[in-house]
């Protein structure tokens, strides 16, 4: 016959208070970052003045509330002294996925909370990913909060080399005059924005470089020219577009 052991009855008791106490924890957790991301301004602030939330479960429901861009809730939570430039898994800090999104409040805000315009991860930075998006509105605030136009991504590529990409002919337009080197070369491939806009087909790009001044007869490292690639891609109205414009 097994006899009772007051110890281990203590022991699973406590136990199970704690357990109970975590669970409670992480419920409370969830339940504020599914408020975020449903932008319950209302029900956040109740979870915030009922409990002390820690810095994770303040920083995730912050990053929710950006993503979705619930205005309301991203100032109340910043308030909250949560790091504006956070870093996500996904290598996207909140001004980066803000201006990618082309939320200009939102950019806005965040710039006011001390946002550094200028931060870079893998993905670029603020001005590239709203360049990449042809976010216009966004690229104006950026650059009015000094953003650094000629910035390099890891693979080389700058806000206007990814505009060209694209074929974003207006978002290219502005970049260059608002300063963006219009004859960059990276270092890797030597290829310039103008040899990338014509890579990918992009007939109105080619153009927006063109009537910028571009330099028609730069070369890449492999030897070819915006005409070359125009050639290989058999592009026929960009070569003749080129052609007409004094290409070689």
């Amino acid at each position: 016959m097994r006899l009772f052991n007051p110890s281990f009855a203590r022991t699973f008791l406590i136990t199970a208070v704690f357990v109970s106490q975590a669970v409670c924890a992480s419920d409370a957790a969830s339940e504020l970052v599914t408020a975020a991301d449903k932008g319950n301004l209302s029900l956040v602030n109740k979870i915030l003045d009922a409990q002390s939330s820690n810095q994770d479960e303040l920083q995730s429901a912050f990053w929710a509330s950006v993503k979705k861009g619930h205005i309301p809730v991203v100032e109340r939570l910043l308030s909250m002294n949560v790091d504006v430039n956070w870093v996500s898994d996904d290598l996207y800090t909140p001004l980066m996925r803000a201006a990618r999104d082309g939320r200009e409040q939102l950019v806005e805000i965040l710039l006011a909370a001390g946002a550094d315009v200028n931060a870079m991860t893998e993905e670029g930075n603020a001005l590239m990913n709203a360049a990449e998006k042809d976010r216009r509105k966004v690229i104006a605030i950026l650059l009015a909060a000094n953003a650094n136009i000629n910035a390099q991504r890891v693979d080389d590529r700058t806000a206007l080399t990814l505009a060209a990409q694209e074929g974003h002919a207006l978002t290219i337009q502005a970049l260059i005059n608002a300063g963006a080197n219009v004859n960059y070369q990276a270092e890797s491939s030597g290829a310039t924005p103008l040899m990338i806009a014509v890579q990918h087909g992009h007939y109105n790009a080619t153009y927006a470089l063109i009537a910028a001044k571009a330099d028609l007869n730069l070369k890449a490292k492999n030897g070819m020219t915006a005409l070359g690639f125009a050639n290989h891609y058999r592009y026929k109205d960009i070569n003749d577009l080129l052609k007409k414009s004094g290409a070689k």
